[in-house]
């Protein structure tokens, strides 16, 4: 009852508890929206997944229909790879490949500096003994 009175007399102030009012709706429907999508994502993100395990027991069961067969093209590399795939086995086997090539890429590192050392040295003692200016050579 004051509140109404006080909104009466003041209608600034009335203004002011509607645009409070706006705020929090506003802020409750983001973070509805962000509850929504972080929901949606995860529901995603599982189904993908499940979808990929799906598609492979798929593939490596119409594999073994072939080589029930007697088709010569199912005894290939493609169904070794398709075995492979998926397995905690490949996932050891990328990470030490992936190993690997961080290695090399140290080394290509090193190598490269230390050429960038030796042409530098090189190019100042070639410098410090030619002592003919820029212009003339």
């Amino acid at each position: 009852m004051i509140e109404a009175r006080l909104s009466l007399t003041h209608p600034s102030s009335a203004m002011l508890e509607g645009s409070g009012r706006m705020e929090v709706q506003a802020r409750k429907f983001y973070s509805q929206r962000n509850m929504y999508l972080c929901g949606f994502t995860l529901f995603l993100s599982l189904i993908l997944n499940r979808t990929y395990v799906m598609i492979l027991d798929t593939l490596r069961l119409e594999e073994k229909v072939k080589q029930y067969e007697g088709d010569p093209k199912a005894q290939g590399k493609q169904s070794e790879r398709l075995s492979q795939a998926g397995g905690a086995g490949e996932i050891g086997k990328l990470k030490n490949q992936l190993a690997q090539k961080d290695r090399d890429m140290e080394t290509l590192k090193k190598q490269s500096e230390g050429l960038s050392r030796e042409y530098n040295s090189l190019g100042d003692q070639v410098s410090s003994q030619d002592q003919t200016p820029r212009k003339d050579r």
